[in-house]
């Protein structure tokens, strides 16, 4: 499975399950209180940096763009503090937790393993299958 299609499978399976989540919370009124503190924050990053490469891939014109792993830390970076930093200080209705950074951190790296594009494994020195099979004499 290429990349791409990748991308939208995890974009697709974070929105169904935080949507999922937000009707049983919301609506059915059903409490799991470390799903409740913690799913959304996990799953926030990988549909924030799936929508953002879909809106370079437009403004860009390629369908082939994907977001450095720069641009990725700095939306996670931005992300962070404005969610456990600069909200809380606005808001009461928000509360800072440092719990929270660690499952954007998570959902972030869920992103870049599935989402990011890396190189095919190149066969060389550090190889498994050349491995040095003369034995000493």
């Amino acid at each position: 499975m290429n990349t791409q299609r990748k991308s939208v499978l995890l974009f697709a399976v974070c929105t169904v399950l935080f949507l999922l989540h937000q009707y049983i919370q919301k609506i059915a009124k059903v409490s799991l209180p470390v799903i409740d503190s913690y799913l959304d924050p996990l799953l926030f990053m990988p549909i924030l940096l799936t929508l953002i490469t879909w809106e370079r891939q437009l403004m860009y014109k390629n369908r082939l763009y994907t977001l450095s792993l720069m641009h990725i830390l700095g939306y996670f970076l931005l992300v962070s503090a404005l969610c456990e930093i600069v909200f809380p200080m606005w808001t009461e209705r928000m509360t800072a937790d440092v719990w929270d950074v660690l499952f954007y951190a998570l959902g972030t790296i869920l992103y870049i393993a599935v989402a990011v594009p890396h190189p095919p494994e190149i066969k060389g020195l550090f190889s498994p299958s050349d491995k040095n099979t003369t034995s000493p004499p």
